[in-house]
């Protein structure tokens, strides 16, 4: 458990305490029975009544005030899309189950990318003056951002000018992160991941 995950659950912890007080002292007359064990009962009753108010509605208040305010604040905080940036430079969002991606501008510079290449079709795939894959043949070459990875069934990919790019008609090609980074046994020093499906089954809408 991390610090503010600590501090989150101590602040609950907390406020059930007070309003756990507030229960002891509203069925238990606390006040008034510490008054008689330390023999200075006040002599006006209303003073009792008064602090025993003061203090016990003051335990209760803050006891829910906490629940309640620390809650919006995490709910709020659920519900706020998450913002960060790759390694490329690109602003992440992430809301929900949703992410986007803005692309941040890209200068050409001669830079060689890892990239990790796999047929997941029954054809051999050909890129064009580069090598050829057999059906469910994996690569990882060098991509350099000058360059283009051109496919004989059509999809292109190359660097634009707002990072890689990727035409694709057909939709045949599918990026690949996260789990599926693991999946396919992507070794860390790989930048960009890639996979051939059957038309249709690619990133792109063709609808």
């Amino acid at each position: 458990m991390n610090k503010r995950a600590f501090k989150i659950v101590g602040l609950y912890v907390v406020s059930l305490i007070c309003i756990f007080c507030y229960y002891l002292m509203d069925n238990y007359y606390i006040i008034n029975v510490l008054f008689q064990k330390t023999n200075r009962i006040p002599q006006d009753g209303f003073v009792v009544l008064l602090l025993t108010g003061l203090f016990q509605y003051g335990l209760l208040t803050v006891g829910i005030s906490i629940i309640v305010i620390l809650s919006f604040f995490l709910i709020k905080e659920k519900k706020a899309p998450k913002k960060y940036k790759n390694k490329h430079g690109n602003e992440i969002i992430e809301k929900g189950h949703e992410s986007y991606m803005i692309h941040a501008e890209y200068l050409k510079t001669g830079a060689s990318y890892k990239i990790f290449l796999w047929n997941n079709t029954d054809k051999i795939i050909t890129i064009k003056d580069k090598f050829t894959l057999k059906p469910n043949e994996d690569k990882i070459f060098l991509f350099i951002d000058t360059d283009s990875i051109s496919f004989d069934i059509g999809p292109k990919i190359y660097f634009g000018e707002y990072g890689l790019e990727i035409s694709d008609k057909k939709s045949q090609i599918a990026g690949i992160g996260g789990e599926y980074w693991e999946k396919y046994n992507v070794p860390n020093d790989v930048e960009y991941g890639f996979v051939i499906v059957p038309p249709g089954e690619g990133d792109i809408d063709t609808k």
